[in-house]
């Protein structure tokens, strides 16, 4: 917002309560810039999409300390905010919905010290929070997401946050399967519809890819190019979320199924590749886009619109 000439000298001032016919409380709306890991440059808003392999594998304190002083520019400027993820919390007997070889949440403790949330308590990490026009919904995929559980999608105005977004580690699509629990999306996916979610972000997998407009395996809406060539959702007329995965953020990547001819229907963007997502909304336009960490290059790019009514 700090380049954002209407939001610092109020020039848009909408009123959000009434009484007596007058207005009693007024904001100024302004956009946003966002991105979902660590760079260095003009940012306002950094969300982690959980995972913290790296340090908790090599098991040394020391290496938190260097990847806590690697993001320490940014962190100590805006909100760096994360969602737990397996390194985080799937250790025997705790509880977790997960107890797999993949990891056993050696990454808890430090995590939870370091990376302190805005959750309900200690042992319910989800969250919800917003960012001018954007609400974020966090959830904790290691706990129990099933439908009579305490994890549930937050009342969201969509006047006042036009945008829902909703994220956490294990994802819904993702074309290595064996990284997709179906029980988690048949229980979870309908509140996306029901919502209205316009993107979903996860991790887990170490790659990049992009859905359509899709549920339950299917593509209920298509983009089209914009005169730049942007894949572009139009979200006036909801169909259905698009989903992301976006681990691409610096562990080992994972390389796309050589014994797949062509990609899921659902799929429209894979890469494997280091990188990160950079986001900017206004009250009617989203635009994302995977930032190759290496050259910098946009690699790809998409754009969700909504007309005013």
């Amino acid at each position: 917002m700090n380049n954002d000439p209407n939001y610092l000298s109020c020039k848009k001032k909408e009123c959000k309560k009434y009484s007596n016919g007058k207005c009693d409380v007024t904001t100024c709306s302004g956009t946003i810039t966002f991105h979902v890991v660590n760079i260095r440059t003009a940012i306002e808003f950094v969300f982690f999409a959980g995972g913290f392999a790296t340090p908790c594998i090599l098991r040394f304190l020391v290496e938190w300390d260097f990847f806590l002083n690697l993001i320490s520019p940014v962190a100590s400027r805006v909100s760096y905010m994360t969602a737990i993820g397996n390194h985080e919390r799937d250790y025997a007997e705790s509880g977790s919905v997960y107890i797999t070889p993949d990891s056993g949440g050696e990454c808890g403790v430090p995590y939870e010290t370091y990376f302190p949330m805005p959750t309900r308590s200690k042992d319910k990490p989800w969250y919800s929070i917003e960012q001018a026009g954007v609400h974020f919904t966090v959830i904790s995929t290691e706990h129990d997401w099933s439908v009579n559980s305490e994890q549930d999608m937050a009342s969201v105005d969509r006047s006042k946050t036009p945008w829902l977004i909703f994220t956490g580690h294990r994802p819904m699509y993702s074309s290595l399967t064996s990284s997709v629990d179906k029980n988690f999306v048949d229980a979870v996916e309908p509140l996306l519809l029901d919502n209205k979610v316009d993107v979903v972000l996860f991790g887990h997998v170490h790659n990049y890819e992009r859905s359509c407009s899709v549920y339950n395996q299917k593509c209920l809406g298509m983009p089209r190019k914009d005169s730049d060539g942007i894949d572009t959702y139009d979200h006036s007329n909801y169909t259905a979320p698009v989903q992301a995965v976006i681990g691409m953020g610096g562990f080992t990547l994972d390389k796309f199924p050589d014994d797949i001819n062509a990609p899921e229907t659902w799929s429209l963007s894979r890469i494997s590749e280091y990188g990160y997502l950079r986001g900017h909304a206004t009250k009617t336009e989203m635009k994302l886009e995977f930032v190759n960490s290496d050259t910098r290059k946009v690699e790809d790019s998409f754009r969700i619109i909504k007309k005013k009514n």
